[in-house]
Protein backbone atom coordinates (compact mmCIF):
# COMPACT_ATOMS: atom_id res chain seq x y z
CA UNK A 1 0.00 0.00 0.00
CA UNK A 2 2.80 2.49 0.67
CA UNK A 3 4.18 2.30 -2.92
CA UNK A 4 0.99 3.54 -4.37
CA UNK A 5 1.73 6.77 -3.43
CA UNK A 6 5.24 6.27 -4.08
CA UNK A 7 4.12 5.47 -7.87
CA UNK A 8 2.23 8.31 -8.04
CA UNK A 9 4.96 10.76 -6.58
CA UNK A 10 7.32 9.22 -8.80
CA UNK A 11 5.32 8.95 -12.34
CA UNK A 12 4.92 13.15 -11.94
CA UNK A 13 8.75 13.19 -11.00
CA UNK A 14 9.69 11.19 -13.63
CA UNK A 15 7.55 12.71 -16.42
CA UNK A 16 9.30 16.22 -15.46
CA UNK A 17 12.33 15.40 -14.99
CA UNK A 18 12.57 13.48 -18.61
CA UNK A 19 11.06 15.91 -20.13
CA UNK A 20 12.88 18.44 -18.80
CA UNK A 21 15.81 17.53 -19.85
CA UNK A 22 14.46 16.72 -23.38
CA UNK A 23 12.75 20.52 -23.46
CA UNK A 24 16.60 22.18 -22.71
CA UNK A 25 18.17 19.62 -25.29
CA UNK A 26 15.71 20.47 -27.53
CA UNK A 27 16.38 24.67 -27.06
CA UNK A 28 20.03 23.68 -26.85
CA UNK A 29 19.79 22.52 -31.12
CA UNK A 30 17.25 25.09 -31.76
CA UNK A 31 19.16 28.29 -30.90
CA UNK A 32 21.89 26.07 -32.76
CA UNK A 33 19.48 26.63 -36.07
CA UNK A 34 19.14 30.01 -36.88
CA UNK A 35 15.87 29.90 -38.77
CA UNK A 36 14.17 28.67 -35.72
CA UNK A 37 15.69 30.85 -33.42
CA UNK A 38 15.48 34.24 -34.81
CA UNK A 39 13.11 35.43 -33.11
CA UNK A 40 14.65 34.30 -29.86
CA UNK A 41 17.65 35.38 -30.65
CA UNK A 42 16.04 39.21 -31.43
CA UNK A 43 14.25 38.98 -28.24
CA UNK A 44 17.10 38.08 -26.05
CA UNK A 45 19.06 41.04 -27.66
CA UNK A 46 16.26 43.35 -27.07
CA UNK A 47 16.29 42.75 -23.49
CA UNK A 48 20.68 43.10 -23.16
CA UNK A 49 21.28 39.43 -23.76
CA UNK A 50 24.02 38.65 -25.99
CA UNK A 51 26.15 35.36 -27.07
CA UNK A 52 29.14 37.37 -24.56
CA UNK A 53 26.41 37.07 -21.63
CA UNK A 54 27.81 35.04 -18.88
CA UNK A 55 25.39 31.78 -17.52
CA UNK A 56 25.06 34.24 -13.96
CA UNK A 57 24.38 36.65 -15.94
CA UNK A 58 21.85 35.04 -18.46
CA UNK A 59 19.82 33.66 -15.30
CA UNK A 60 19.62 36.87 -13.50
CA UNK A 61 18.33 37.98 -16.51
CA UNK A 62 15.67 35.47 -16.42
CA UNK A 63 14.73 36.01 -13.08
CA UNK A 64 14.32 39.88 -13.53
CA UNK A 65 12.60 39.82 -16.47
CA UNK A 66 8.41 41.28 -16.47
CA UNK A 67 5.71 38.84 -16.00
CA UNK A 68 4.78 40.01 -19.01
CA UNK A 69 8.25 39.63 -20.84
CA UNK A 70 8.39 36.27 -19.34
CA UNK A 71 5.36 34.98 -20.44
CA UNK A 72 6.42 36.25 -24.16
CA UNK A 73 9.76 34.70 -23.46
CA UNK A 74 7.63 30.86 -22.86
CA UNK A 75 5.79 31.62 -25.76
CA UNK A 76 8.96 31.86 -28.22
CA UNK A 77 10.58 29.13 -26.68
CA UNK A 78 7.59 26.84 -27.22
CA UNK A 79 7.16 27.95 -30.44
CA UNK A 80 10.96 26.70 -31.46
CA UNK A 81 10.11 23.36 -30.12
CA UNK A 82 6.90 21.16 -30.61
CA UNK A 83 4.95 19.00 -27.74
CA UNK A 84 4.85 16.45 -30.16
CA UNK A 85 8.25 16.28 -31.10
CA UNK A 86 8.73 16.70 -27.09
CA UNK A 87 6.45 14.09 -26.03
CA UNK A 88 6.64 11.13 -27.90
CA UNK A 89 5.89 7.23 -28.01
CA UNK A 90 9.25 6.54 -27.08
CA UNK A 91 9.58 9.35 -24.13
CA UNK A 92 6.06 8.05 -22.51
CA UNK A 93 7.10 4.30 -22.75
CA UNK A 94 10.95 4.85 -21.12
CA UNK A 95 8.82 7.13 -17.99
CA UNK A 96 6.35 4.16 -17.65
CA UNK A 97 9.78 1.74 -17.63
CA UNK A 98 11.60 3.81 -14.95
CA UNK A 99 8.69 4.30 -12.96
CA UNK A 100 7.34 0.77 -12.95
CA UNK A 101 10.66 -0.73 -13.38
CA UNK A 102 11.34 0.91 -9.75
CA UNK A 103 8.14 0.15 -7.94
CA UNK A 104 8.44 -3.95 -9.38
CA UNK A 105 12.20 -3.96 -8.07
CA UNK A 106 10.98 -2.28 -4.75
CA UNK A 107 8.30 -4.45 -4.45
CA UNK A 108 9.41 -7.75 -5.30
CA UNK A 109 12.39 -6.93 -2.83
CA UNK A 110 9.83 -6.03 -0.01
CA UNK A 111 7.61 -9.04 -0.58
CA UNK A 112 10.10 -11.62 -1.98
CA UNK A 113 7.49 -12.61 -4.12
CA UNK A 114 6.95 -11.38 -8.06
CA UNK A 115 3.40 -12.67 -8.42
CA UNK A 116 1.44 -9.91 -7.24
CA UNK A 117 3.24 -6.92 -9.25
CA UNK A 118 0.48 -6.66 -11.53
CA UNK A 119 -1.79 -4.80 -8.82
CA UNK A 120 0.55 -1.48 -9.48
CA UNK A 121 -0.38 -0.97 -13.05
CA UNK A 122 -3.86 -1.94 -12.42
CA UNK A 123 -3.92 0.21 -9.72
CA UNK A 124 -2.48 3.35 -11.70
CA UNK A 125 -4.28 2.61 -14.62
CA UNK A 126 -7.43 3.31 -12.50
CA UNK A 127 -6.16 6.33 -10.78
CA UNK A 128 -3.78 8.33 -13.08
CA UNK A 129 -5.16 6.84 -16.37
CA UNK A 130 -1.84 7.62 -18.40
CA UNK A 131 -3.64 6.90 -21.96
CA UNK A 132 -6.24 9.94 -21.01
CA UNK A 133 -4.47 11.64 -18.40
CA UNK A 134 -1.93 13.46 -20.17
CA UNK A 135 -2.74 16.13 -22.64
CA UNK A 136 0.30 15.70 -24.53
CA UNK A 137 0.08 12.38 -25.22
CA UNK A 138 -3.41 12.05 -26.92
CA UNK A 139 -1.85 12.39 -30.30
CA UNK A 140 -0.35 8.87 -29.70
CA UNK A 141 -1.73 6.28 -31.28
CA UNK A 142 -3.86 3.71 -29.82
CA UNK A 143 -1.76 0.58 -30.45
CA UNK A 144 1.78 2.85 -28.84
CA UNK A 145 -0.84 3.08 -25.97
CA UNK A 146 -1.30 -0.19 -25.81
CA UNK A 147 2.72 -1.14 -26.14
CA UNK A 148 3.12 1.42 -23.43
CA UNK A 149 0.58 -0.11 -20.75
CA UNK A 150 1.95 -3.53 -21.45
CA UNK A 151 5.38 -3.28 -21.80
CA UNK A 152 6.31 -0.32 -20.45
CA UNK A 153 3.86 -0.85 -17.11
CA UNK A 154 2.74 -4.64 -16.63
CA UNK A 155 5.99 -6.39 -18.23
CA UNK A 156 8.14 -3.52 -16.81
CA UNK A 157 7.02 -4.27 -13.31
CA UNK A 158 7.22 -8.00 -13.43
CA UNK A 159 10.56 -8.33 -14.92
CA UNK A 160 11.61 -5.92 -12.49
CA UNK A 161 9.45 -7.59 -9.07
CA UNK A 162 10.50 -11.11 -10.45
CA UNK A 163 14.21 -9.55 -10.31
CA UNK A 164 14.05 -8.00 -6.65
CA UNK A 165 12.56 -11.04 -5.13
CA UNK A 166 14.72 -13.17 -6.88
CA UNK A 167 17.82 -10.85 -5.68
CA UNK A 168 16.44 -10.83 -2.05
CA UNK A 169 15.40 -14.67 -1.91
CA UNK A 170 18.83 -15.38 -3.24
CA UNK A 171 20.85 -13.20 -0.50
CA UNK A 172 18.40 -14.89 2.47
CA UNK A 173 19.21 -18.59 1.14
CA UNK A 174 23.06 -17.45 0.93
CA UNK A 175 23.39 -16.05 4.27
CA UNK A 176 21.16 -19.16 6.24
CA UNK A 177 24.11 -21.43 4.32
CA UNK A 178 26.93 -19.57 5.82
CA UNK A 179 24.98 -19.76 9.02
CA UNK A 180 24.30 -23.24 8.60
CA UNK A 181 28.65 -23.76 8.08
CA UNK A 182 30.36 -25.03 10.67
Amino acid sequence: MVLIPVMWILTEGVWGGLHGILIGSKIGMALREPQKSTELINFMKEHGITESTSKEEAESWTKNLSQKDREQFQVILLKTISEKNLVSFGSALAVCIIVFGLIGLVSGALTKTWLFAGIFPGISFVLNNPVIRFQSILHISLNQKIIIVLVGQFLACYIFAFTGAYLCNRTKKEKQQKEGEP
